[in-house]
């Protein structure tokens, strides 16, 4: 295993990186956050200049390659077998976003209580995509908590390599109960655009375990423009 450091050109709201021996417990409060039952519980919607040129969808992650909209244009997308993160273990498939223009967007809203609640979702670039020559962003909020914001999908691929599953997770401090969105935004600048896996995302109630020795953290809203530590777990 290695650590991965990724600049990002936008902000970092809490970012938390941490070993692989800790792990969460409870249940997660997110409605088929690893995408068992489809988009069933979510909300998609499409926008931006021009049309999208491909929806975004859930495609089958079993190491068979598959063309869209059933796979990632022929890539042969690995299982994801992380073990941290969201307590629900894969369902076989993942949120694919892959459209070369327009934007892509994924939501849900969820009622929480105040509180503190973990979050997260792990996060797969596939090689082929990672070929394309142009580039495209990525933002991940879960819990009103922004965990990546405006990325760029190249700079993810080539922090923590193409193919491999990487947890991104942090903490969401809830001052008022009310309705909180869980939100994905992918844009494509252009043809032909890197393309990007969403899979097992969550919130649960209370505070990540403490990391081990050695692990690395980020904290708090004003990392605007510093990074996000992104660490790569080696699949099962």
């Amino acid at each position: 295993m290695s650590f991965k450091t990724l600049l990002l050109t936008g902000s970092v709201a809490a970012a938390i990186l941490m070993s692989s021996t800790s792990a969460f417990a409870g249940a997660n409060l997110l409605t088929n956050g690893s995408f068992g039952n489809g988009f069933s519980g979510w909300t998609m919607s499409d926008s931006g200049a021009g049309t999208t040129t491909s929806n975004e969808e859930v495609i089958a992650t079993d190491n068979v390659a598959r063309n869209y909209p059933t796979g990632a244009y022929g890539q042969a997308v690995a299982n994801d077998m992380l073990t941290t993160g969201s307590p629900d273990i894969s369902s076989g498939h993942a949120a694919y976003f892959s459209t070369d223009t327009g934007t892509q967007t994924l939501s849900q809203t969820i009622a929480l209580n105040a509180g503190t609640y973990s979050i997260g979702f792990d996060v797969y670039v596939p090689a082929n995509g990672y070929g394309n020559p142009n580039d495209a962003t990525f933002s991940g909020t879960v819990a009103g908590t922004s965990l990546i914001s405006d990325a760029s999908v190249a700079a993810i691929g080539k922090a923590d390599g193409t193919n491999t599953w990487t947890l991104v997770y942090g903490t969401a401090n809830i001052a008022t109960a009310g309705n909180y969105a869980v939100d994905f935004s992918f844009t494509g600048s252009t043809a032909t655009a890197k393309d990007i896996l969403v899979d097992r995302v969550f919130v649960i109630p209370g505070t990540v375990n403490v990391p081990e020795p050695g692990s690395l953290a980020l904290f708090g809203t004003a990392l605007v423009g510093l990074g996000l530590v992104l660490r790569r777990r080696n699949r099962a």
